[in-house]
């Protein structure tokens, strides 16, 4: 989604696509979108190059529908979401819909994200991918109206939390702002990483909680007898719900409440036994908790591991000093993505240098200006550096082209699509600049030649003049390394006009790969986005 521009016009273009995706249950994963202009005419006529029919969407009354999609297979299990209104999908992202009388929808993924619907789908299937024959085989139960609502309910504050949290990913649809900006009175950025990680485990063990929850009432729908409980429990896995529980976590855990906890919960978390003192390995917790949110590292992975509740791992995570330094990087990363799509955007051309005398300030100095502007104070700021474990200057020129491409690559066998990209001259960083695809176009790659290049090779010339008469070993080496970097800049002019000249005329609803694909042939760009089969099917692509 993040390929085009989501002016209204292109909200009703282009609709929001379910291609399954990474583990993840409630809500979630809708990244992709694809062209449905004039009813989806240009994918109903899509040929391959011999002139052969190459799509045929499926199941098109179904579209648009409100319903669950899934993840065929992943970590963990089977992962069933809420799949909004205005949608369409595929094999992917299978998809299930209520066609007859029963409608409940929230209570149809409650139930499909149980445990008793784990067990049977591995009965009917037990290899990696579940197939749609699958889900048709798995016996429903229509639920008494007290069942439903609580089963219904749960489900809905599940969702709701899941769709809050995922609001601070940049990559989501639906992204809202950075957590930074949320914890802005902190006194540095390391602890609005920490004061939101506690927000989010608290919310991720309410899910785990309402998820018990709903295991109960599901079993109680199909009058499972102890046995048959045990035999789930025993295929499945026990909840980390029936792990350990302290006093002391299970009140702080109740003196803590945010806002969209239910009231369900908390009435099973005041009723939950306690003991008075665990005894857990605490230097392997402190590891797990430097590794939380990579593979294997969510709070149930934790908990289970631990033999604890998930409200202990919430309380002994509130006690530890840990920032796992993956997720700290993760975020600071995103949220400098964020700032600088937003000078990017507020400028002129969508153009601004990351060298010095090109006619404009140079990057860093506008994000300086921008934290500054946004309430951040400049002790904050300068605690970036530690957020990034890099210089923000240094980050910027040296690893974000990158990190952006690899964050933004969530279906590993697609492109990569980094919306912003980084120019580069070349290793003499002649010429170096930031540029946003919403706005680059023809005209703005002339001026990018016209205008900031030959404001940078006037300003070296310059610079070359001024230091001429010096001999000394500083001027000798500064004036070797002008006339390297001339020669760079030279090069990339010449590398400019073939471009112009071979009809380059870059579209934003041609996509990443078939924009920047004549660029990084060109090797006009510091970091390889695509592959070299991508790369040859985009310039080759012919619309």
């Amino acid at each position: 989604w993040w390929e085009i521009d989501l002016n209204q016009e292109n909200k009703d273009k282009w609709i929001r696509y379910a291609k399954g995706g990474t583990f993840n249950k409630w809500a979630g994963n809708l990244w992709l979108t694809v062209n449905w202009d004039d009813n989806g005419y240009k994918i109903k006529n899509f040929k391959d190059d011999k002139g052969k029919q190459r799509s045929r969407p499926q199941n098109e009354s179904m579209y648009f529908n409100k319903g669950v999609t899934y993840s065929a297979s992943g970590r963990g299990g089977y992962a069933f979401r809420i799949l909004p209104e205005n949608c369409i999908f595929d094999v992917g992202g299978s998809s299930l819909f209520p066609i007859k009388s029963y409608k409940n929808n929230e209570y149809i993924l409650a139930l499909l994200n149980s445990k008793l619907v784990f067990y049977i789908a591995n009965c009917l299937n037990p290899t990696a991918n579940i197939q749609v024959g699958d889900i048709q085989r798995i016996p429903f139960v229509i639920p008494n109206k007290n069942s439903e609502n609580i089963v219904s309910t749960l489900s809905c504050k599940n969702i709701e939390i899941t769709e809050y949290l995922l609001k601070y990913n940049i990559e989501e649809y639906e992204y809202e702002h950075s957590i930074f900006e949320k914890y802005i009175t902190n006194s540095t950025m390391q602890q609005s990483i920490s004061q939101f990680i506690q927000e989010k485990l608290y919310y991720e063990a309410v899910v785990l909680i309402n998820e018990y929850l709903i295991d109960q009432e599901i079993f109680n729908v199909y009058s499972l007898s102890e046995t048959d409980i045990n035999l789930v429990y025993d295929d499945q896995g026990k909840s980390s719900c029936e792990n350990l529980l302290s006093n002391e976590a299970k009140e702080y855990f109740l003196n803590a409440i945010y806002d969209l906890v239910n009231i369900e919960s908390l009435d099973y978390i005041k009723n939950l036994k306690t003991i008075e003192t665990l005894d857990f390995d605490q230097k392997a917790l402190a590891n797990d908790f430097s590794k939380l949110f990579n593979a294997n590292k969510t709070l149930e992975d934790i908990s289970l591991n631990h033999n604890l509740h998930p409200i202990e791992i919430y309380f002994q995570f509130t006690r530890s000093n840990t920032i796992p330094s993956k997720y700290k990087k993760s975020k600071g990363m995103e949220y400098l993505i964020d700032i600088i799509r937003e000078i990017l955007i507020e400028d002129d051309d969508g153009i601004v240098p990351l060298v010095p005398n090109a006619g404009e300030k140079i990057l860093y100095e506008r994000v300086h200006e921008k934290f500054i502007e946004k309430g951040f104070s400049q002790a904050q700021f300068s605690s970036f550096d530690n957020v990034l474990n890099m210089e923000v200057n240094e980050y910027i020129n040296k690893d974000f082209f990158k990190d952006l491409a690899d964050h933004t690559n969530l279906f590993s066998y697609l492109p990569k699509t980094p919306f912003i990209w980084h120019l580069s001259s070349g290793n003499e960083k002649g010429f170096e600049a930031f540029i946003i695809i919403y706005k680059w176009s023809r005209d703005n790659l002339l001026r990018l030649r016209s205008v900031y290049i030959e404001h940078r090779e006037r300003a070296l010339e310059n610079r070359r003049i001024d230091i001429q008469n010096d001999n000394s070993a500083k001027a000798q080496n500064e004036k070797d390394s002008i006339s390297k970097q001339l020669k760079e800049i030279n090069e990339f002019k010449t590398k400019i006009d073939e471009l112009l000249e071979e009809g380059y005329d870059p579209k934003l609803d041609d996509g990443v790969g078939k924009n920047i694909a004549p660029l990084q042939k060109k090797k006009m760009i510091s970091y390889d986005v695509l592959n070299a089969g991508q790369l040859k099917k985009y310039l080759n692509a012919d619309w």
